[in-house]
């Protein structure tokens, strides 16, 4: 069996990508853990997906993880990786992918450059269902949160001040303002100007930001 040796995981109920990673997360710091090379195909159908391994593959790598600063043995993780992706997996005690992580970037990049000389593993199991994958940043889905929560409680006069600024021209009709509001693309520059204009006139300081 093959180790890493050094690197930081965040595990998250879903999977972010390095430069998603939030300073509040609650990185792990891997003195050593199992690393094992499978084919492309399969890589890809774990990292997309909640699978079930084996129970052989399970006990294989049952307590083989340890942390810096602790004498604990974290039960059963491991990393999966072709010739240009790495991913980490927590299981539960029957074998079913909970938790992910990727990489920091330097840190793939160095384990990258020594996997070529593994020998490729065969690695058993089944897909349990398809995961949702994120395809917007914890930025932008916090903005996005922002905005409806704002437009949830704001004031008459300021919603008709926010619609000229937005639109460049004056609407009275409230249920209008709110239906543009609404029809707004998320990634136009009209929503960026909107999330601006509610993040100054704010009456609440919102601590997501």
């Amino acid at each position: 069996m093959n180790y890493i040796y050094d690197i930081y995981l965040n595990f998250n109920d879903v999977l972010y990508d390095f430069f998603d990673w939030d300073k509040n997360d609650k990185l792990m710091h891997i003195k050593k853990i199992p690393i094992f090379k499978i084919n492309s195909e399969d890589l890809i159908q774990i990292i997309n997906n909640t699978i079930e391994i084996n129970k052989d593959f399970l006990s294989s790598i049952y307590r083989k993880t340890e942390l810096w600063n602790t004498a604990e043995r974290n039960d059963f993780y491991t990393l999966f990786c072709d010739d240009n992706n790495i991913i980490a997996i927590e299981f539960n005690e029957y074998g079913k992918s909970i938790k992910k992580s990727y990489l920091q970037i330097d840190e793939e990049l160095e384990i990258l450059e020594t996997v070529y000389k593994f020998k490729e593993f065969k690695v058993e199991y089944k897909i349990l269902k398809k995961e949702k994958i994120l395809l917007k940043t914890r930025k932008e889905l916090k903005d996005e949160i922002f905005v409806e929560k704002e437009l949830k409680n704001i004031e008459n006069d300021k919603l008709k001040y926010i619609y000229f600024e937005c639109f460049g021209k004056h609407e009275k009709n409230e249920k209008e303002i709110l239906s543009s509001i609404n029809k707004i693309s998320k990634n136009s520059k009209t929503y960026k100007n909107l999330y601006n204009i509610l993040k100054l006139t704010s009456t609440t300081k919102n601590k997501m930001l």
